[in-house]
């Protein structure tokens, strides 16, 4: 089953919706997927070795990863030129970005006012530099359960808190928020085992598939806004 929870116009809209199971990132339609770029830190970068996903359409920042205080700033390493997101933006003009950040240096690290300064000023930023571009947010990922032996600030509690904080700002800036958190969190609000790569929040093949499933899943419900 693929949960999607979508915060659009002051309301969260909960939907629950079954995909088959052996649909793969590899044998996936490649209409409406096919129109996103997908903007984040390592767990997006990796959406190109373990995702399928073209490099071109994963941007992220030097040595595939960012730090969540440097969105704003040069972020988003394409063909050796780090820029902004803004300006990435601006200049390659995506149909559909798809933004996954908060976890590197921002749970755990910032208090909430700072945290949704820097996430409402990413956001605003990308409308301003690509107006026509379609802006959805995903929450950050769950952790392994071995990452409380690495991390002291990162902690699942923070996770939890920040996505909070994101889907708040979702809410305020109208933007469609998809938590892929509950897809891949178990019982206790880590990473499933079968989703751990590593000790720390990198992901499995098959959680990347989860992920892309789900978002194919919401844009296909609402291809009257991303086919236009």
């Amino acid at each position: 089953m693929r949960l999607i929870k979508i915060a659009l116009s002051g309301l969260l809209a909960v939907t629950t919706m079954i995909l088959p199971h052996g649909d793969s990132a590899a044998a996936r339609s490649r209409s409406i997927i096919d129109d996103v770029v997908f903007f984040g830190d390592s767990t997006t970068a990796h959406l190109a070795v373990r995702g399928n996903i073209p490099r071109e359409r994963v941007w992220s920042g030097e040595g595939s990863t960012m730090l969540f205080t440097s969105v704003n700033d040069r972020s988003v390493k394409i063909d050796g030129e780090l820029m902004s997101l803004a300006e990435a933006a601006e200049r390659y003009r995506p149909k559909i970005l798809v933004i996954t950040v908060g976890a590197s240096g921002g749970a755990g690290f910032l208090k909430e006012s700072r945290f949704k300064s820097i996430y409402r000023k990413m956001i605003d930023g990308v409308r301003i530099a690509s107006p026509e571009t379609k802006i959805i947010v995903q929450s950050i990922y769950p952790l392994s359960d071995k990452s409380v032996k690495y991390y002291k600030k990162l902690t699942r509690q923070a996770v939890v808190e920040a996505n909070g904080w994101i889907r708040d700002v979702c809410f305020e800036e109208n933007v469609p928020y998809i938590d892929a958190h509950s897809l891949l969190a178990d019982k206790n609000g880590y990473l499933r085992p079968e989703f751990q790569n590593d000790e720390y929040l990198h992901l499995t093949s098959a959680a990347y598939n989860v992920i892309l499933n789900n978002i194919e899943a919401y844009l296909e419900m609402h291809k009257d806004v991303y086919n236009s």
